[in-house]
């Protein structure tokens, strides 16, 4: 995996430096809280419900053992013995003290890690699939050029403050992990009918209480032609975004307004005057020179005499949480830090420093983190599977829910977060309470349900195929419900059912959901599919009849 240069830890170990000026001139008093805000988000720092809350980013999603082990460090030292795996890949601390932000920076640096344009109007932490190079039929990794076009604009003069955030993701492989089209930058590798490598790009996509689908606004741009292509997108956003109104500031609403055609036309019109500068020509040596720091670390190897454990629960755990790799004699492993009455993505420090230990002794020392807030282990031995779930399953790890409707993925909600208007933690445990029976669930098959809390849709509750958004009512918790939501094959933005529901019934309305659904399933239907053929009526006439 990729590792910092010196040039990269210098920059950090400045960086640093330079944000601690700034945070003693605002603990002096001399810096207040209005001015002091944009530096605190631009590296990373909110203030929420209760305390500051740092987010720290993993670029592509990909981690080491030893960075791990630097943010349990971290969760003991600064937080209060836990970290929250999000929906973007990365993770954040709920609990910090603002004193101790400088020093806490300066830990992760050591480690080769950071909180930089993890928020503020600038270009967030770009995500992969976390399955980037394990896959048949992927096109190319898409890690290395996440790197190129992080390096590229992390701190571009040019679009240091956009109108809004901007999101990137990239992807290479058949299935659409990363959800591109809800991002506001996607980017898919592709190859032309001549075989040339290059990307189809997707722009203006997006959720929150306007949810967009990306418009696709160029076909193919050759590899080496991308960074120009991409500058002359953000330039077009910077020079005409909306930044007079605090609900439209984000791309997806300028491309809506004048039109994806015409604003692909002003992107075209300003790319032809730079496509050809040689400055902005993506570096093809130094891709190549990626391409072997991402390089897998294992090779093909034949398993003779090799068999498999007959062990009942291993049996679930493993047709939940393990998947095929590309290289013979390797298995994917997908870990769930699911457990009852915690909230999903959680993981304390003791739990990270156990993945560490496992990750080195059955992974190479390498961990992924997922958009349903899981950990991949991408390099397993398939003779070493049964002895990684024993271990799991001796530090309460082996949670057989991967791919499950118990495999809830949720915001923190109200529960921390000042800006949610119902809590999404405690709705979590009553549907895994109320589906709590792992025949049901292995019969009710892969079905995710997502939580928000708010309208900013943290958990991507409007791709999920059962989708709960919290809003209040007359002081009362109540959630609108969206139906039918997915990125992995097609983007689709999931329908609303029908009026909100109350918190008291929210959990009964799922359970109808899902009934209806195994009523009309035929021949093992994803939900999606049946949601397709028969409409949401049966299920609106359930619910509300």
């Amino acid at each position: 995996m990729y590792q910092y240069s010196t040039e990269d830890s210098k920059f950090l170990v400045e960086r640093v430096d330079q944000f601690e000026k700034q945070l003693k001139r605002h603990l002096a008093g001399d810096l207040d809280d209005a001015k002091f805000r944009s530096l605190r988000l631009r590296n990373g720092l909110y203030m929420e419900l209760h305390a500051h809350m740092l987010r720290v980013a993993i670029p592509y999603g990909t981690l080491s053992s030893e960075q791990l082990r630097s943010l349990a460090n971290v969760a003991d030292k600064y937080d209060r013995g836990f970290g929250h795996f999000t929906t973007r890949q990365n993770i954040q601390f709920n609990w910090i003290e603002l004193p101790e932000i400088a020093n806490l920076l300066r830990e992760l640096s050591d480690a080769g890690l950071h909180a930089i344009q993890t928020s503020g109007k600038a270009t967030r932490n770009i995500t992969a699939d976390p399955l980037s190079g394990l896959t048949e039929g992927e096109i190319e990794d898409a890690r290395p050029y996440c790197e190129l076009i992080r390096r590229w604009f992390n701190l571009h003069p040019e679009f240091s403050w956009l109108p809004g955030k901007f999101k990137i993701a990239i992807n290479g492989a058949k299935l659409d992990e990363t959800a591109l089209r809800i991002h506001d930058l996607g980017l898919r590798l592709i190859r032309n009918g001549q075989g040339q490598l290059g990307f189809s790009v997707f722009v203006g996509g997006g959720l929150g209480a306007a949810a967009m689908i990306a418009a696709e606004t160029a076909s193919f741009i050759q590899v080496e032609d991308i960074l120009s292509y991409l500058e002359s997108t953000m330039r077009i956003y910077n020079l005409k975004g909306r930044r007079d109104h605090q609900k439209k500031l984000r791309i997806k609403f300028l491309v809506r307004e004048l039109g994806a055609e015409e604003f692909s036309r002003l992107v075209d019109e300003d790319w032809q005057q730079t496509r050809n500068d040689s400055k902005l020509k993506l570096n093809l040596v130094e891709l190549e020179q990626l391409k072997k720091d991402f390089a897998l670390p294992i090779r093909p190897i034949g398993l003779v005499g090799f068999k498999e454990k007959v062990d009942f629960n291993y049996s679930i755990w493993k047709k939940n949480n393990v998947r095929r790799h590309k290289v013979d004699g390797f298995s994917i492993v997908n870990i769930s830090l699911t457990k009852l009455g915690a909230a999903p993505g959680d993981a304390t420090s003791e739990q990270m420093r156990q993945l560490a230990d496992l990750a080195e002794t059955y992974s190479s020392g390498e961990l992924r983190t997922t958009k349903r807030q899981t950990i991949v282990f991408p390099y397993v031995r398939k003779d070493q599977v049964y002895n990684l779930w024993r271990s799991l399953e001796k530090y309460g790890l082996a949670s057989p829910h991967q791919g499950t409707l118990a495999q809830i993925v949720a915001c923190p909600g109200r529960d921390y977060c000042d800006l949610a208007k119902a809590v999404s933690i405690p709705i979590a445990t009553r549907v895994q309470e109320r589906f709590n029976d792992m025949k049901k669930l292995l019969d009710i098959g892969d079905l995710n349900i997502n939580i928000s809390g708010c309208e900013n849709s943290c958990a991507h509750h409007h791709i999920a195929d059962i989708g709960l958004l919290g809003m209040q009512k007359n002081g009362e918790e109540y959630y609108q419900i969206t139906l039918a939501g997915e990125t992995l094959y097609e983007t689709v933005i999931g329908k609303k059912l029908g009026p909100s529901v109350s918190g008291e019934n929210i959990v009964d309305a799922v359970e109808t959901i899902v009934n209806v659904f195994l009523k009309h399933r035929q021949n093992q239907e994803r939900f999606t599919d049946v949601f397709k053929r028969i409409g949401i009526a049966p299920f609106k006439e359930k619910v509300y009849g």
